[in-house]
């Protein structure tokens, strides 16, 4: 059954459309500058107009992509999660490793990076939030902090009896149980007490 789209298909283009293709670049668009936003007025204030505004994009055009916020927010910290999660150093030791990854962490390293503590936040009373924070940015901290405390064991930094798995996470939970409890992004100075306290022998 051929479409009809109201004559504005060009002559010889065989099957009218039903729409043009989505635009890839206009889709990393919108989704850098809700990370951009969340990061300015956090996940309460956000709005779909103000990410239309920032994006240069009709609003029409957002709801067509994500019906909803948090289903836009969720898009957004799986899909443009390199720029969120920092890069593993290598300095030769646990302390120096874990030290210098904690602070890239609660650093803001960059306007999308500082979405996130916006989006832990949100992650602790929002199910559909924290679930996408659970398949996107979460898996991707607790690795980079495994692979950091793997090579400690592998070095014999820490014995070969060393919990690996609840030295992984124990960073992870500690930051945003500290965001949770006082409303605030945690300096880095925190990274230092946390190296000091759980990953200093």
């Amino acid at each position: 059954m051929a479409g009809d789209d109201g004559g504005s298909a060009p002559a010889g283009s065989g099957r009218a459309r039903r729409g043009r293709p989505r635009d890839p670049g206009v889709d990393e668009s919108i989704l850098s500058s809700t990370l951009l936003l969340l990061g300015e007025v956090g996940y309460a204030q956000l709005t779909m107009e103000q990410v239309a505004a920032r994006a240069r994009v009709g609003k029409a055009s957002l709801y067509l992509r994500w019906p909803s916020k948090v289903a836009l927010v969720a898009d957004a910290v799986q899909r443009l999660r390199p720029d969120l999660v920092p890069a593993i150093p290598d300095t030769g030791s646990l302390t120096g490793d874990m030290r210098e990854f904690l602070r890239q962490l609660v650093r803001p390293r960059s306007a999308a990076a500082a979405a996130l503590p916006a989006v832990a936040g949100e992650a602790s009373s929002n199910p559909e939030m924290r679930e996408a924070f659970r398949r996107g940015v979460a898996p991707a901290l607790v690795d980079s902090v495994r692979t950091i405390v793997q090579r400690a064991v592998d070095r014999g930094e820490l014995p070969p009896t060393a919990d690996v798995e609840l030295l992984s996470v124990l960073p992870m939970a500690l930051l945003q149980q500290l965001r949770l409890i006082h409303d605030q992004r945690p300096g880095e100075e925190i990274a230092d007490r946390i190296v000091a306290q759980f990953y200093t022998q």
